[in-house]
C-alpha cells in the first residue's frame, strides 16, 4: 500500500511524542518547585515529516508530500509542598498535510492536562543532590476529535483533541553533581474512548536519557548557560477509527541537543532540536524527520 492510494488513515505522522510532558519545562525529572512556587511556561513545537516509509524502509513515493504540527502549549504549575508539584497546560495545535493524493488540515484548541509530581527521595551530599520523583497526568477531552475534510473524518494522529479521559503515569530522577546535570524518566499514557466512538490514539511511551553541563555559571543569583544532550526512545500503539488502523503507530529512537539559559533565577529560555536516527513505523506512512522547540519560563 503507498500513499497514492491511501484515504484517511495512512501517512499519518509517529505521534508518539504528543505526550504534552516535553512541551513543558520541569515535568520530565525528579525536582519539584520549592513550596509556593509559581512556574508559568509558554512552549512551541514544531514536528515535520516527509519521508514516506514501510516499516523500518524508506521508500519513494511521488504523492507522499509531506506533514507539518506545531503546537503552542501554556502551562502553570505550583509547588503544594517542597515535595508535591501540581500543574495545567492546555494546547493549540494546527496539523496540516500536504499530497497529490489530498490535502488535509486541523487546528484548534487541544486538550487540558492535569500535571502532577511526587518528590518520594532526595539524597544530598557535598555539591550534589539526587531526586527521585513520581509523574502523573491526565488528560481531559476539552480538544475537537471530529475534525473532517471534504466531509470525512481525520484520522485520531490528525485532530487537536483526543478524545478521551487519557492517564499517563512516570518516573523521573535527577542527579546533579555540581556543574552537571544527569536525568534519566519514563512515562506511558493510556489513551482512552470516553465518548464511545471508538475513535482513539494508541497508548504510548516516552523514555529519556540525558546529560547536560552549565559551561557558564555565575555566583548566584548570576546568569547560567547549560548545554544538554538526550537520547530518548518513544512507542505508539495503532490507533484505531472503527478498527485499530494498520498505517498508524510506530516506534522511534532519537537524538536531542538543548541549550538552557537562565538570565536571572527567575527566567528561563530553552531550545531544542531532535532528529531519529532510528524508527520503525506501523505499516505505510509518513516517518518522523525532524522537530525544533522553543520554550519560555517564568518562576514567581
Amino acid at each position: 500500500m503507498t500513499c497514492g492510494r491511501w484515504q484517511m488513515t495512512c501517512c499519518a505522522l509517529v505521534a508518539a511524542g504528543n505526550l504534552t510532558a516535553q512541551g513543558i519545562l520541569d515535568v520530565l525529572d525528579g525536582e519539584t518547585l520549592y513550596s509556593g512556587g509559581f512556574l508559568a511556561t509558554l512552549g512551541f513545537e514544531l514536528d515535520r515529516g516527509d519521508q514516506l516509509r514501510q516499516g523500518r524502509d524508506r521508500i519513494a513515493d511521488p504523492d507522499a508530500g509531506h506533514e507539518r504540527r506545531l503546537t503552542g502549549t501554556l502551562a502553570l504549575q505550583y509547588g503544594l509542598r517542597h515535595d508535591l508539584q501540581l500543574g495545567i497546560a492546555l494546547a493549540f495545535a494546527d496539523h496540516e498535510r500536504r499530497s497529490l493524493a489530498g490535502d488535509a488540515d486541523a487546528d484548534g484548541l487541544g486538550d487540558v492536562h492535569l500535571l502532577g509530581k511526587w518528590r518520594f527521595l532526595r539524597l544530598d551530599g557535598p555539591a550534589r543532590a539526587t531526586n527521585f520523583a513520581l509523574i502523573t497526568e491526565l488528560s481531559l477531552p476539552t480538544g475537537e476529535d471530529d475534525a473532517t475534510t471534504n466531509g470525512i473524518r481525520l484520522e485520531p494522529e490528525l485532530q487537536p483533541g483526543s478524545g478521551g479521559v487519557d492517564p499517563a503515569l512516570g518516573v523521573g530522577i535527577t542527579h546533579e553533581p555540581g556543574r552537571w546535570r544527569f536525568n534519566a524518566a519514563l512515562l506511558h499514557q493510556w489513551r482512552t474512548d470516553s465518548d464511545g466512538d471508538d475513535h482513539r490514539l494508541g497508548n504510548g511511551l516516552v523514555a529519556e536519557l540525558a546529560a547536560g553541563n552549565r559551561f557558564w555559571l555565575e555566583p548566584y543569583p548570576g546568569p547560567f548557560m547549560r548545554a544538554d544532550l538526550a537520547v530518548r526512545w518513544y512507542d505508539e500503539d495503532h490507533a484505531r477509527m472503527g478498527s485499530p488502523l494498520a498505517d498508524s503507530g510506530g516506534e522511534r529512537a532519537t537524538v536531542a541537543v538543548n541549550w538552557a539559559f537562565r538570565p536571572r533565577p527567575s527566567v528561563d529560555c530553552q531550545v531544542g532540536v531532535e532528529t531519529p536516527f532510528w524508527q520503525d513505523v506501523g505499516g505505510t506512512q509518513l516517518g518522523h524527520d525532524w522537530s525544533v522547540d522553543l520554550t519560555f519560563g517564568y518562576r514567581f
